[in-house]
């Protein structure tokens, strides 16, 4: 692995992993075998009997700077807690089950060329989650409006690029993999009242962190995500979820006009279509359950299956 020289920006690489050693091992090894050594690898390890302390053991001295942070359970507790431990200029997310390529760190750290860079990110493959209106199906231009790809709407959801080959500005960064200069996203934080699993905290990280300057996606800068908790998920609690999250994050974001608020309404509809389509019933009575009860103002949806954290301000 090659050091990088000094004017590139030095690169902090947080994982945050809880209970899966298999996953982490292939990730870790994945870094070990980047073309550009990062300035540090921390991994945030929310288990409470610390299970990735082993795995990070084994890959001392192939890692620069590998280390084993203990850090409260809950994705956006443990994102943070790296944060506030990270040294490097830019700090990137992975997913526990993500790997890179030998090429990809090196890369991506060529979007921070321009100083009113503030993110990056790239394309990330991983198993087709739907057989109908999957993250890439065409179908999704039907439901972007008039605003364009990789923007979010003014009801708070993601119009998802179509072509993932392109390089652009975009507005959100998947979790898997998404970096941002530290010293801004230590402005922007993440929200803790978004507990557990965290789902769309990465999408209003990156919300947050669009307004304070570009975001670049690199279309050819690819990683490997497994994506695996997500198909290990109770299909009908995660329809809650979404409901929950996304009335928190919309509410807490955007402007609350009729016109949105009609708008949010109507993608909940097309979501609960969506799961019905792809044969999955209990995710779609779990969409329609939560809607139905859903409360003003929203909260976002806590490991227990309530709603956790203060009431948001509004913008």
């Amino acid at each position: 692995m090659t050091q990088e020289p000094a004017t590139r920006p030095s690169l902090t690489v947080v994982i945050a992993t809880l209970g899966r050693p298999e996953p982490l091992t292939r990730a870790l090894d994945a870094l070990a075998a980047s073309t550009l050594a990062p300035l540090e690898v921390l991994v945030v390890d929310g288990d409470e009997n610390r299970g990735a302390r082993s795995v990070v053991a084994a890959h001392r001295g192939r890692l620069v700077s590998l280390r084993h942070v203990p850090a409260p359970r809950g994705l956006t507790r443990q994102r943070n807690v790296g944060l506030d431990e990270a040294r490097g200029d830019v700090v990137l997310f992975l997913d526990d089950d993500v790997r890179v390529r030998p090429d990809t760190l090196e890369r991506l750290l060529t979007a921070y060329r321009e100083h009113d860079v503030v993110g990056a990110t790239g394309c990330v493959v991983e198993p087709a989650s739907n057989r109908i209106g999957g993250k890439g199906s065409r179908v999704r231009i039907l439901l972007r409006g008039r605003g364009r790809d990789g923007t979010f709407t003014r009801a708070g959801f993601p119009r998802r690029l179509v072509d993932e080959s392109v390089t652009t500005d975009i507005e959100f960064m998947q979790g898997a993999f998404m970096s941002a200069r530290t010293s801004v996203a230590r402005q922007v934080r993440f929200d803790e009242r978004i507990t557990g699993y965290g789902l769309a905290e990465d999408e209003d990280f990156s919300c947050r962190l669009s307004r304070r300057g570009r975001i670049r996606y690199l279309g050819d800068v690819p990683v490997e995500h497994d994506n695996a908790g997500f198909h290990a998920k109770d299909r009908r609690a995660f329809g809650h979820q979404v409901v929950r999250n996304r009335s928190y994050l919309f509410e807490k974001n955007f402007p609350q006009s009729r016109s949105a608020r009609a708008r949010f309404a109507l993608m909940l509809v097309v979501l609960v279509i969506h799961r019905l389509l792809n044969r999955d019933v209990a995710g779609a009575r779990g969409l329609a359950e939560e809607a139905w009860r859903r409360p003003r103002p929203a909260r976002p949806y806590g490991e227990n299956g309530a709603g956790a954290g203060a009431t948001p301000a509004q913008r």
